[in-house]
């Protein structure tokens, strides 16, 4: 990945985390959401971009709102899962292909948008766009399967633990040593999936396949800034190289269609993957409609807010899905949700809490300047 980029006069590395998919997409080539690890130390014009001013109150307004909504759009799109994926045997594998497909499809019109006049060279692009999305299908897999075993309000909250392979993947690399705020970030997301543990029934196969989604998705952040250092020599169409919001955006794009792709190929050869009925079709246009539009929401947060406000707020899907979770299991939808008592509510909106507090110091100190 190239030497890392680190903060003036500190010596601390440039790491900062978002959520599925990431829309590191949007930073100017000074620092990155995902990698980490690829740039110089940012001038203080990149992070007065990077943050942008709040003069602009309407901007600010709906910069926060597109962030709240797309984090709400991924604790939506988990209950969707373990609502469909669990009525019958294979129902969340047919609902993961099924539903890329959909995204596959409704990604080419984005593509379309934001192709660029003179494309970079295809093997520069390709590499990682393969090991983003081999990654990213590792990632949704192992989502999938911990919502079968546990709700939605306990796995959204436990995908902040992607805090700390983030921060096991940046330490192994040369002078890639964590500074002590780091570390206590990543301690407090450790307390707070020990917190999210107790009382539960999950037990360590399920912490098992919440480690290695997380592993997954790390590993997706790390090769979509790949992708986007690849798409970022494009031109437009009046020759000039596009921004990095353009590249990120053209990443996002090509990369759910290449899920697209592969989605309609295992439909090709495993004709059991094809949906079952008229429920099945409208579950997959579902969660496609929550994911994709929660990952459009994401990117705008990032261009109208700043990359570091966006993923605090992106960060509340954990608390989000707590409260949702709580509200349908008092309306008996305990097949969704399991019904618990106040004090164990209690402490898992404050153990989704702290992992947002985790992220947000991660993210704030890798960017911040002494």
């Amino acid at each position: 990945m190239g030497k890392r980029g680190r903060a003036a006069g500190t010596g601390r590395p440039n790491v900062a985390v978002v959520g599925e998919m990431p829309a590191a997409q949007a930073l100017p080539p000074a620092c990155s959401v995902g990698c980490y690890d690829r740039y110089p130390p940012p001038p203080a014009s990149s992070l007065r971009r990077l943050a942008p001013r709040m003069d602009f109150t309407g901007s600010l307004t709906l910069g926060v709102a597109a962030g709240l909504f797309a984090a709400a759009a991924s604790a939506v799109s988990y209950l969707v899962s373990r609502h469909h994926g669990c009525r019958a045997p294979g129902g969340s594998l047919r609902l993961l292909v099924q539903a890329h497909l959909v995204m596959g499809l409704a990604s080419l019109p984005i593509v379309a948008a934001c192709a660029p006049g003179r494309w970079p060279p295809t093997f520069a692009w390709l590499w990682p766009l393969a090991g983003s999305v081999g990654c990213y299908f590792v990632g949704q897999a192992g989502v999938f399967a911990a919502l079968k075993r546990i709700p939605a309000s306990r796995v959204a909250p436990l995908l902040g633990l992607k805090l700390v392979m983030l921060a096991a993947i940046v330490s192994m690399t040369p002078n890639g040593n964590l500074d002590w705020r780091q570390w206590a970030a990543v301690v407090a997301s450790v307390v707070a999936a020990g917190m999210l543990q107790r009382g539960g029934a999950s037990g360590l196969p399920t912490l098992a396949i919440i480690l290695v989604t997380c592993l997954g998705f790390a590993c997706s952040d790390l090769y979509i800034i790949g992708l986007i250092d690849a798409m970022k020599p494009a031109t437009s169409t009046a020759g000039q190289p596009i921004s990095r919001l353009h590249a990120g955006s053209l990443a996002m794009a090509v990369t759910y269609v290449a899920c697209g792709v592969l989605a309609a190929i295992a439909l090709l050869i495993w004709p059991r993957l094809r949906a079952r009925d008229r429920r099945e079709r409208i579950a997959a246009w579902q969660y496609a409609a929550a994911w994709l539009s929660g990952m459009v929401a994401l990117y705008a947060c990032f261009g109208l807010v700043g990359v570091v406000f966006g993923n605090v707020l992106q960060a509340t899907r954990g608390v989000m899905a707590v409260v949702l979770g709580a509200w349908l299991a008092r309306a008996g939808w305990h097949e969704l949700e399991e019904r618990v008592d106040r004090g164990t509510f209690i402490r898992r909106v404050v153990a989704a809490s702290l992992m947002v507090a985790a992220i947000a110091l991660y993210v704030v100190d890798s960017l911040s300047i002494d």
